[in-house]
């Protein structure tokens, strides 16, 4: 079937949209850097404790903890959710280190997600593979509380090895996050939503190769 073509206006919206969402990631992903820094200091090694396998609990988003309606960022999106698959996740600089109380390290790797309006009701990103590695996703008011803890074990306390991102809106609904690991891994995710179906991607998080 061929496409109609767009209105100037429309296309015009388009833009603008993609450019408020990049805004709001670049605003929302600096509080969050500042805030690692407070339990931050060590520089970024493969890690070799484990915290021990992920808890299999979800963390259940609503609406109110979204950042609100986002503009599609033309990243790869996968069963409805964009923002797992990035350029340059295999950097190392991507990498926070935070210490625990009980002085294990983990490192942060800051991962905006957004789930579109074709995976409602919801999506849920699950991680299969390694079993330390979790996900912490919230409000972004509730991300900058733990974020400015002095000590990384909030951010690991509140981590889960799911989280389901509801639909809110006719675009792109973001949330503000993170993936911790225990040092570069490769990461599989396991991505499901009821009206997109299942499908799994492997993500290198720090220097490493899937």
């Amino acid at each position: 079937m061929a496409a109609y073509p767009r209105h100037p206006g429309q296309v015009a919206d388009e833009r603008y949209a993609g450019l408020v969402r990049r805004t709001v990631k670049l605003l929302i992903m600096a509080f969050f850097g500042v805030g690692l820094s407070a339990c931050s200091g060590a520089p970024v090694h493969p890690g070799h404790s484990v915290p021990g396998p992920a808890t299999s609990s979800l963390i259940s988003l609503s609406c109110a903890d979204s950042a609100g309606q986002q503009g599609g960022d033309h990243e790869t999106v996968i069963r409805g959710v964009e923002g797992l698959v990035l350029p340059g996740s295999d950097n190392s600089s991507g990498l926070y280190p935070i210490h625990a109380s009980n002085g294990k390290r983990y490192f942060v790797y800051k991962a905006f997600l957004a789930v579109s309006a074709s995976a409602a009701p919801y999506a849920t990103v699950s991680i299969t593979r390694p079993a330390g590695a979790r996900l912490l996703y919230g409000s972004p008011s509730r991300i900058g509380k733990l974020m400015s803890a002095s000590s990384g074990q909030a951010l690991v306390a509140a981590s889960r090895s799911k989280v389901r991102l509801p639909v809110c809106g006719p675009r792109f609904t973001g949330f503000t996050g993170g993936i911790i690991v225990t040092g570069p891994a490769c990461v599989t995710f396991e991505v499901s939503s009821p009206s997109a179906g299942t499908a799994t991607v492997s993500v290198p998080i720090g220097p490493g190769r899937c």
